[in-house]
């Protein structure tokens, strides 16, 4: 058997969790999950402004389109859904915020949103909310008292504790406040691109102590090839963090954005702010050669085992240990799950 049907063969046989998208919900995109072999993706729902009212309509488009494309995705709220949609050969659905704006300041709305299937909830989006400071906030403030109840809320319920965009102090007490693992679904080292979104070895080095998972990301302002990487910078990632904190705390977040327009990336970077975006963004947004589309999913696979990792330890990076910590998470389980 040869080294690329070997790899084929590995993907498909193998869990494939994606630990952050935001592409733009089409049946087309649909489609390219199950062309990528995709078994499960983190889906955001909210990225930083939406409230309530604006995130209770989007969870009936999304249940809608749970009827409308049946015979592709499929809603995840338990680890044994997720291998349930590997059995059909379907894409599991994960909802998750990337702020938590859209439980305003109501606590109580965290028990609706676990109900309607949230399983993921970052704490803040680059900027500061009632919870915390996000990454671009100069003046680096801590979790707020509200943020300490919520981190709690989050632990009871089983929701998984995102702190992707996080800000430095604000990480590092949730995950001393965190009773349960956390998880950067989609960030990378800053000790490979020096970027105030990515993170230090400090940080990397204190979620996976907590026992939680740090998901590469191949968004180019992210990577050290910038707009000319290729397959090689997301796994040089792999590498760094495996290296540093072990195989068993290292996943694929790919931070995805297939289909939107540039209108949607400057809603994303301009926030709050009347100046416009903290940082630039090159138009338009090329993805690493090699994976420019979920559909390419499979060609991360195939680098992880050309450049010597293992069968096994490809599986965990490419689903497993993501599936590992869920279960921790959402059943409150503190035992491996196998």
């Amino acid at each position: 058997m040869g080294k690329e049907e070997k790899a084929r063969e590995l993907h498909a046989s193998s869990i494939i969790i994606d630990g952050l998208v935001i592409s733009r919900w089409t049946e087309d995109f649909f489609v390219r999950l199950r062309q990528g072999g995709l078994t499960a993706i983190n889906a955001t729902l909210a990225t930083h402004d939406e409230g309530f009212r604006e995130v209770t309509r989007r969870f009936a488009r999304w249940y809608q389109m749970f009827e409308e494309y049946h015979s592709l995705i499929m809603p995840v709220t338990r680890v044994e859904d997720i291998r349930r949609a590997k059995e059909l050969g379907k894409t599991g659905i994960i909802f998750g915020f990337q702020d938590t704006t859209p439980i305003e300041d109501e606590l109580d709305y965290l028990s609706i949103y676990h109900r309607l299937g949230v399983r993921v909830i970052q704490l803040t989006y680059m900027e500061a909310n009632y919870v915390g400071d996000g990454c671009l906030e100069k003046r680096n403030g801590g979790l707020t008292s509200f943020g300490f109840e919520v981190i709690e809320e989050l632990n009871r319920l089983g929701i998984l504790i995102d702190l992707s965009h996080v800000g430095y102090k604000t990480t590092m007490e949730a995950i001393e406040a965190s009773k349960m693992p956390v998880a950067f679904t989609h960030a990378n080292p800053k000790g490979l691109c020096d970027h105030p979104r990515n993170k230090t070895d400090e940080q990397i080095k204190a979620v996976a102590a907590k026992g939680g998972v740090i998901g590469a990301n191949i968004f180019p302002l992210f990577l050290a090839g910038g707009s000319k990487s290729t397959m090689k910078d997301l796994i040089d990632v792999v590498d760094y963090m495996a290296n540093l904190v072990g195989i068993d705390r290292i996943g694929i977040g790919t931070d995805f954005t297939e289909g939107q327009p540039i209108e949607f990336f400057e809603y994303l970077l301009k926030g709050k702010s009347k100046k416009g975006p903290t940082f630039e963004l090159e138009y338009p947004i090329v993805f690493p050669e090699g994976i420019r589309s979920i559909s390419e999913f499979p060609n991360i696979t195939k680098a992880l085992a050309e450049r010597g990792y293992t069968e096994p330890d490809v599986k965990k990076v490419m689903g497993e240990n993501f599936l590992r910590l869920f279960g921790k998470v959402w059943e409150k389980n503190e035992t491996e799950i196998r």
